[in-house]
């Protein structure tokens, strides 16, 4: 690695690059389309990226907070036009993995949360080229290939949604070759570009290194024919909206795979536990109960401590949610504190980018959030929320969040880092569903963290996957196989075994 930064040019001037627009004809060698070729990048994380060839166009975009595209034509995976969308899910991740890889030119690949392994020695075009991997994110990954003469990158092989095991038609490959110097930095003018059976030649025509980039070239286009709501009156709607849903939640029990990794400092899984659970809630909690663990039904003595564990949980929550019902101060004073802390999210953050898409079925409308540059912390709780960006889906008609991606921009400490922290990147993911046509209720939620809490450090994903929702009936069972009593009446009386 230290090879390839000195062929590129050297650390410090790459540093130095805070934009890149790099811009070339484009040939699509199937069809004989001519096109064109543009690549915009601006520290430390957005990009844009397309391709125009005759009727087909590919977008791929991250600005800092939310990912979208667009592919029309047979870049599209029917072939058909395209409305521009956010992206969500895995390949969201790889899009902001993408956007901080372009960024940083793996001069400080470290820095950029970047973990490498040597794959071995391999010909690429008649030369012998190492063979690296570039782990961007938990299953996200780049296959780079140096040439072991120049040092400089003459491939790279992007797996579908980021798996270096997916053989899905997706997955990319660039080629690079004809690299010349511009102000002191190493740039190929020629790129080959495979995707989805077709071959895209590009011979690049400009490059620019810190030229004036404005944000709005990485937001998502704006093209609304009707007006949209304010965002901060809309999600105090949802917020409002918040103690309908719970009651509503509390007739639904589901079956939920909760599958836990641990890594390494280079990416690589250590360790992986999956446990099944039966899920109910109360009082707004959800309440889990184990019936696998590793995919092994419970002892009998495993069983039974997890019965005890489970109800113990059930009445206190009944207990505390029987309390608030009959206690208006102590009713009050929690509203207060709801109330506190959805102020807290309103003032620390800004709301950008609002517009209407269609989720799962649903109308929604979505935006992007992140700090609120005009509005100085007062407390940790506002500091904490204060590092937060992402995207919300809402969906318009019922006032419920369908889906929030956010990861934090900056490390959170707490105690000046002493008691605990927080890494910069640490993210997490939450996906509604529309059940019955009443209400969204969890059906997925993934959480990577890098933590270190007093002197032990963390890094983990976790995974959660929810089906099944099943109304509260007294035929209910807990769990798929566990032989139980009836379940309860009503979420005022909990499980029997």
């Amino acid at each position: 690695m230290d090879e390839y930064v000195h062929a590129e040019g050297g650390a410090r001037a790459l540093a130095r690059i805070q934009t890149a627009s790099i811009a070339g004809n484009l040939t699509d060698e199937a069809a004989g389309q001519s096109g064109s070729y543009s690549l915009i990048t601006k520290a430390p994380s957005k990009f844009y990226f397309e391709i125009l060839a005759g009727p087909n166009r590919w977008i791929e975009a991250y600005n800092g907070k939310s990912a979208w595209g667009q592919e029309t034509g047979d870049s599209s995976r029917d072939g058909t036009a395209a409305a521009p969308h956010t992206l969500a899910g895995a390949v969201a991740i790889g899009s902001e993995a993408t956007g901080r890889y372009l960024n940083s030119r793996l001069a400080e690949a470290k820095k950029s949360k970047i973990g490498l392994r040597l794959v071995g020695v391999e010909d690429v075009g008649g030369r012998k080229a190492y063979h690296l991997r570039a782990s961007l994110a938990p299953h996200v990954s780049r296959e780079l290939f140096f040439d072991t003469q120049t040092h400089l990158i003459v491939r790279e092989v992007i797996p579908a949604h980021g798996s270096p095991d997916s053989g899905d038609m997706d997955t990319e490959e660039i080629e690079y070759s004809d690299y010349r110097p511009v102000n002191g930095i190493a740039a190929p003018y020629r790129i080959t570009i495979h995707r989805r059976g077709r071959i895209y030649a590009v011979t690049v025509t400009r490059i620019e290194w810190n030229a004036p980039v404005n944000d709005s070239v990485f937001d998502f286009p704006k093209n609304e024919s009707r007006p949209l709501p304010d965002i901060k009156a809309l999600l105090l709607e949802v917020a409002r909206n918040q103690k309908a849903i719970e009651e509503l939640q509390k007739q639904y029990t589901c079956h939920l795979v909760a599958d836990e990794e641990k890594f390494d400092s280079r990416g690589q899984i250590t360790t992986r536990e999956v446990k099944e659970y039966d899920v109910f809630n109360c009082g707004g909690e959800e309440i889990r109960h184990l019936v696998k663990n590793d995919t092994k039904p419970l002892t009998a003595e495993e069983q039974k401590k997890e019965d005890e564990k489970f109800n113990k949980e059930f009445n206190e929550l009944q207990k505390r949610d029987a309390e608030l019902a009959s206690d208006p101060k102590k009713r009050e004073k929690e509203e207060e504190r709801e109330q506190t802390a959805i102020s807290d999210f309103l003032r620390a953050e800004s709301f950008t980018n609002p517009r209407r898409e269609r989720f799962r079925g649903q109308d929604v409308i979505v935006f992007d959030f992140g700090p609120n540059p005009d509005y100085k912390p007062r407390k940790l709780a506002e500091s904490i929320v204060q590092k937060l960006v992402g995207v919300v889906w809402i969906d318009e008609q019922a006032r419920d969040v369908a889906r929030l991606e956010a990861r934090f921009n900056d490390s959170v400490k707490i105690g000046g880092g002493l008691l605990a922290s927080l890494d910069k990147g640490t993210n997490l993911v939450l996906e509604q569903t529309r059940i019955n046509e009443e209400v969204w209720l969890p059906s997925y939620a993934e959480v990577h963290a890098a933590a270190r809490v007093v002197f032990v450090k963390v890094r983990q994903n976790e995974i959660d996957r929810y089906s099944d929702y099943k109304k509260f009936r007294v035929e209910t069972r807990i769990g798929p196989s566990t032989p139980v009593g009836d379940a309860p009446k009503s979420l005022n009386e909990p499980p029997s075994h």
